[in-house]
């Protein structure tokens, strides 16, 4: 008996054990969308994303249980080939911060289910509202795209100009030329 719990002891310290439970950090911002992305190890045969005891959005399918201020707000991403059960939450507000938990139903044997719940804590922030820094940004970037793109205009520009005047020095000077072939003696 006391190999038995020992056993169990290390499994859990392990991180193997049947209920591990996981928690990733995300950050978002006010009016966007973001993904809360989980990896799954097999085909879920049930998938319940959860904030405290409100369920967010649930596989397969049920809008009855969704919690009101989550319906057509949220979408799941389930791929067995990829290992995805991500849930994404669209048009997110400051109530949407807080400890989401996302509960597996997997099937390990034939008649053997193993749940794995991972949780993701989300933080939800305002965003900057510094016109004159997004100003600055995108004038600095527009500057250093424009400045390469007058100068190879310019060098352009210049090498046509060039080439123009010295064709026409050159057919100026072939003109003047010309007479100077004839003998320069005609009335002898």
């Amino acid at each position: 008996m006391k190999t038995f719990a020992l056993l169990t002891l290390l499994l859990i310290m392990s991180g193997s054990a049947v209920g591990q439970t996981l928690t990733d950090n995300l950050t978002g911002y006010v009016g966007m969308d973001v993904l809360l992305s989980i990896n799954c190890s097999n085909d879920p045969k049930e998938l319940v994303w959860q904030k405290g005891d409100r369920v967010v959005n649930v596989h397969p399918q049920d809008k009855s249980i969704i919690d009101d201020s989550y319906v057509d707000r949220t979408q799941l991403f389930i791929n067995k080939e990829n290992r995805n059960c991500s849930l994404l939450l669209r048009n997110i507000s400051a109530t949407d911060a807080g400890l989401y938990t996302c509960h597996a139903l997997v099937r390990v044997d034939n008649d053997v289910w193993s749940s794995k719940s991972k949780e993701v804590n989300l933080t939800v922030s305002e965003m900057e509202n510094d016109p004159e820094k997004h100003t600055e940004d995108y004038s600095v970037t527009a500057v250093s795209v424009s400045v390469p793109i007058l100068l190879v205009m310019l060098i352009l520009a210049v090498s046509l100009l060039l080439t123009l005047l010295m064709k026409r020095h050159h057919r100026r000077n072939t003109d003047i030329d010309s007479p100077a072939e004839k003998p320069m003696l005609q009335h002898v």
